[in-house]
């Protein structure tokens, strides 16, 4: 009994994997830039990262990844 609910089990979310590669690896639009300073979607509503928000706040002058900015004082 166990062992045929166990391949069930098996075979149905070897099924769910299949499926999940499949759109991932065969799909023709990118993914959507993850990371706050390369995405011009969320800078343009702008989102910063906890980083450019922690350096602005003590100006410091930073920003993500890199992205300096300058502060005006």
């Amino acid at each position: 009994m166990f062992l045929k609910i166990f391949l069930i089990v098996a075979v149905f979310l070897g099924i769910m994997i299949l499926g999940m590669g499949i759109n991932v690896f065969f799909r023709k639009k990118r993914f959507p830039d993850g990371s706050i300073s390369k995405n011009k979607d969320m800078r343009q509503k702008g989102i910063t990262c906890a980083k450019h928000d922690e350096m602005h706040s003590c100006g410091l002058g930073g920003g993500c990844c890199g992205n300096a900015e300058p502060i005006e004082k």
